[in-house]
């Protein structure tokens, strides 16, 4: 009799061990991340990955990186539970409507995103949290008149404006001669109608408040720097650069100035206090990953199924004794 038993518990045990590691084999989603009370494992993630890429060719590193961008995003959504953020469903609906006016006109925007409405309503509200949840953690950051005027005198270079140009060029192919020899008594009052007569042709153009650097870019040094010591309306070339030669017309001139302390103060209020936001919200972010249960499994992208199901026992085991703490 007790050798039955023991016989019998054996075949116990080893169905049990067969069916757990057919189970590790065959059925065990691997988990990718765990935030919070989220767990998200690599089916979640194989069903929402066309909504990040479109179907585009990516690298395994372009995917570990939006990966964790998710984690954090779950992680903050969690935190916003936590705060007891809510949504009220009329702004989803406002949010809804931009994308048509009609139900069958935001299916067929959705169709074009590869998705759902009831995907995109999802991610209206899990953008709509963040915002909320971020609002909160920085809604205290000030910037002070003196940070912005330090800014300023620190960064004075930055806001000086080169001299700008509005320039007028015609130009002709190296083995183009009936040209060449057209414009080479080309003079200011005849751009007008050679800008006409070759515009559609690319041989003809202008640049609108164009600085030298800018120019330099396009035509080359020698060219710009020829250009900008010109007075305006003054026919200036030939000019060689590469295989074209060209003829120019420097016509209107914005000197050179630095910007004043009023024109760039919003700008230089945005800049510090979205620093200030980088960091403050950071901080925060590395708090709750510390204070919350909070990992990230990139590996196990890469992993299959059996050996995911032992690497990831430790944080199941974590998970398990959490939900009965």
């Amino acid at each position: 009799m007790k050798t039955r038993k023991k016989w019998l518990f054996l075949c116990a045990a080893c169905l049990s061990l067969t069916a757990m590691l057919i189970y590790a084999m065959a059925v065990y989603q691997p988990i990718l991340f765990v935030a919070g009370d989220h767990i998200f494992r690599k089916d979640d993630w194989e069903r929402i990955k066309p909504i990040y890429f479109h179907g585009r060719p990516h690298t395994p590193e372009e995917e570990e990186r939006l990966l964790e961008q998710r984690s954090l995003e779950e992680l903050v959504l969690y935190m916003g539970r936590q705060m007891g953020v809510r949504i009220d469903e009329r702004i989803i609906d406002e949010h809804m409507k931009q994308l048509g006016s009609t139900k069958e006109e935001r299916e067929q925007v959705l169709r074009q995103m590869n998705m759902t409405e009831a995907d995109s309503v999802t991610n209206i509200r899990r953008a709509l949290i963040g915002f909320e949840v971020k609002r909160r953690v920085t809604g205290e950051i000030t910037v002070s008149e003196e940070e912005i005027n330090s800014y300023y005198r620190e960064h004075l270079e930055s806001f000086r404006i080169p001299e700008l140009r509005t320039i007028y060029y015609v130009r002709a192919g190296q083995a183009d001669k009936p040209l060449m020899d057209k414009l080479k008594t080309i003079r200011a009052e005849r751009f007008p109608s050679l800008l006409k007569e070759y515009d559609l042709e690319g041989r003809a153009g202008f640049h609108e408040w164009i600085s030298q650097a800018e120019l330099s870019a396009t035509v080359g040094e020698e060219a710009a720097e020829a250009v900008f010591r010109s007075p305006i309306k003054q026919v200036v070339g030939p000019i060689v650069s590469e295989q074209w030669t060209y003829w120019f017309l420097p016509d209107e001139i914005m000197p050179a100035k630095t910007q004043s302390l009023a024109e760039v103060r919003e700008k230089i209020y945005r800049t510090l206090y979205l620093e200030k936001e980088s960091i403050v919200y950071g901080k925060w972010l590395e708090e709750q990953k510390r204070a919350n249960l909070y990992c990230l499994f990139t590996e196990n992208l890469k992993n299959n199924r059996f050996w995911a199901f032992w690497s990831d026992l430790p944080v199941r085991l974590q998970l398990l004794f959490q939900s009965h703490a």
